[in-house]
C-alpha cells in the first residue's frame, strides 16, 4: 500500500517526469521505491504479473536519484537493491504505462 504522504507517481503531468522501468526477478513478490536523498518511501506495490515495473516519478525525485528494492516474501533470496537511478525525463503523456 502506498505511503499516504508520498507524492503520486503514476499521475500524468504537463511537466517532464522521470520514467522508471525495471524488469523484475521472477522470484520477487513486491517492490519499493525510495527517494535516495532522505530514504523517504515514494511507492510500494506487489509485482505486476508481467514482471515489468513502469512508473512516472516527479522531476525533483528523478534528478536526485531513487533506490529500487525487490523483496521476496518467501525469503528464498535476499532483497535486491538497485541504487542511484538517475531517471530520464519524458513527456508523461507520450508514455504507455499500461493502464
Amino acid at each position: 500500500m502506498p505511503d499516504k504522504f508520498a507524492p503520486r507517481l503514476r499521475e500524468k503531468s504537463n511537466y517532464p517526469m522521470g520514467l522508471l522501468e525495471v524488469d523484475i526477478d521472477p522470484a520477487a513478490e513486491c517492490f519499493a521505491i525510495l527517494e535516495r536523498v532522505n530514504l523517504r518511501l515514494l511507492w510500494q506495490s506487489d509485482i505486476p504479473a508481467d514482471n515489468q515495473v513502469k512508473h512516472l516519478i516527479r522531476k525533483d525525485h528523478s534528478l536526485a536519484g531513487v533506490i529500487f528494492i525487490m523483496f521476496d516474501a518467501d525469503e528464498q533470496f535476499n532483497a535486491r537493491i538497485i541504487d542511484g537511478f538517475k531517471l530520464p525525463l519524458v513527456d508523461s503523456h507520450s508514455v504507455n504505462l499500461g493502464y
